[in-house]
Parts: structure tokens; C-alpha cells; sequence
């Protein structure tokens, strides 16, 4: 559970000395960011009842000056204070210094290149991450998303040989090299779409793929093997997939 209650009795077993071994939050109130926050980084949010007199003290130790303000706990002691108002986003940043090792650190700031097209940032930080553990699936995986996007994608199939059946990410690399077989066999109506896809214009290269189903054009099929296709090379938290999966869905089931 990302959320657990604690008080002035416990709080040293749950938190003092629980910050011993890992990082944790400490919070009169647990905003819905914070607690999504919690569960995707895997942190603990101690939570604190601002109705318990008895908590006062502790409020006091803490140096809260909001009900939203956020204490982070590493080794026993305050690291860090934050302000819990803060966008997710923004509360994201702040807190990751605390609850990902550098290598996960340097992984997320990479797939967050990738999502808004920076290719060659991503590359920069994975090339070295890949160097220094090759055997990291992750970092290889998106190391050749990145070369697609940057459009080196012989040296992206190179890399995809790491990464065999049972390893973590082999249907999402499985899915890449689908996308590149795409790219190759590019033929009209599809071409371009495909166009699009080769050129990370994934928003442009799904309304593409949409419009040949709606107009009744795709008749392999091809279309919306590609756009499941894409999902996958996307991510199921990438805006595009949400978006597109249920448009796609409104097509073929209403």
C-alpha cells in the first residue's frame, strides 16, 4: 500500500526508522497526485490525521506550515521539504531525486525525450547507460526506439537482438520491428501513413491510418494492425494510445 497511517507513537518505528532502508514521504494530506506519484515510483507516504491533537508536536518537528506540505525522510532525517500544491508534473521532478536509483533516474528523463521527440537527447543518455549495462532490456529497448526515431534503424535492429522471447520488453520490441517492416513495405493507400509513422509524426500518421478505415480503404487490414502496432511502440500511458485506441474503438465496435 502506498498510503499508510501513522502518529505520534509510531512515527518513529514507521518512518524514522523505517527511512533507514528506503525514502519515505510524511503528509497531513495525501493529494491524488501524490498517492499516483506513489504507486508509479513505489514509495511509502506515511499519512498524518490533522485531526489528532496529539499530532501537533509532530507538526511541529516537522516545520509544517500547510496541511499540504510534504516531508521526505531519507536515513532518518529530513531531506527535503515540498510543497504538495505543486503540479504533478512539477511534484514529479521533485521527487524523484529520492525514489529512483540514478540508472532508473536516467531512464525516465529518456523515455520523457522520447515522448516529446528528442531523439538525439534520448540517444546521448542511453548510449552510455547501454555501455555501462547492456544487459538492461529497458535502456536497450528504448536505446533503439531512439535510433528509429532518429532514423538509424539498422543500428536499432542490432540492438533489438538483444533483447530474446521471456526477456522484459520482447513484445514491445517485437512491436518495433513491425513498425520498421511497415516502413519498408510502404504501398499506396498506406504509404502515407507509413510516411508519416518513419517521421515520429505519430499523431499526423494515426489520423492517416483512421481515415482509411473510416473510408472503408483498408481492406488487408493493415491499418489497424499498424495503429495497434504504434500503441505498443508509444506505451500504454502515452496520450496518443489513449486518445487513438478509443477512436479506433468507436469505428469498429459502434
Amino acid at each position: 500500500m502506498p498510503v499508510i497511517q501513522t502518529d505520534i507513537e509510531t512515527f518513529e518505528q514507521i518512518v524514522i526508522n523505517g527511512s533507514a532502508e528506503k525514502a519515505i514521504a510524511v503528509a497531513f494530506e495525501a493529494s491524488p497526485a501524490l498517492e499516483k506519484l506513489a504507486s508509479e515510483l513505489r514509495f511509502t507516504i506515511a499519512k498524518l490525521d490533522p485531526e489528532d491533537p496529539n499530532n501537533q508536536q509532530l507538526a511541529a518537528y516537522l516545520r509544517v506550515s500547510a496541511i499540504t506540505d510534504i516531508r521526505i525522510f531519507k536515513n532518518r532525517q529530513i531531506v527535503a521539504n515540498i510543497d504538495g500544491t505543486l503540479s504533478e508534473a512539477e511534484l514529479k521532478k521533485q521527487l524523484l531525486p529520492f525514489f529512483l536509483s540514478e540508472e532508473e533516474s536516467l531512464l525516465l528523463n529518456a523515455e520523457e525525450a522520447i515522448n516529446f521527440g528528442q531523439a538525439t537527447a534520448a540517444i546521448k543518455i542511453l548510449q552510455k547507460l547501454f555501455e555501462k549495462n547492456p544487459s538492461n532490456k529497458k535502456g536497450c529497448y528504448l536505446l533503439a526506439k531512439a535510433k528509429v526515431m532518429a532514423g538509424k534503424k539498422e543500428e536499432a535492429k542490432t540492438l533489438l537482438q538483444n533483447i530474446k522471447e521471456g526477456d522484459d520488453f520482447y513484445n514491445e520490441s517485437k512491436s518495433l520491428i513491425e513498425l520498421m517492416e511497415f516502413y519498408e513495405d510502404a504501398v499506396p493507400p498506406y504509404d502515407k501513413a507509413y510516411k508519416l509513422a518513419s517521421q515520429n509524426k505519430y499523431k499526423e500518421a494515426l489520423d492517416s491510418f483512421l481515415e482509411l478505415i473510416e473510408n472503408k480503404q483498408d481492406k488487408e487490414g493493415k491499418a489497424k494492425k499498424a495503429m495497434i502496432t504504434l500503441f505498443s511502440v508509444l506505451g500504454p500511458k502515452h496520450e496518443l494510445t489513449w486518445e487513438y485506441r478509443a477512436k479506433l474503438n468507436r469505428l469498429i465496435y459502434i
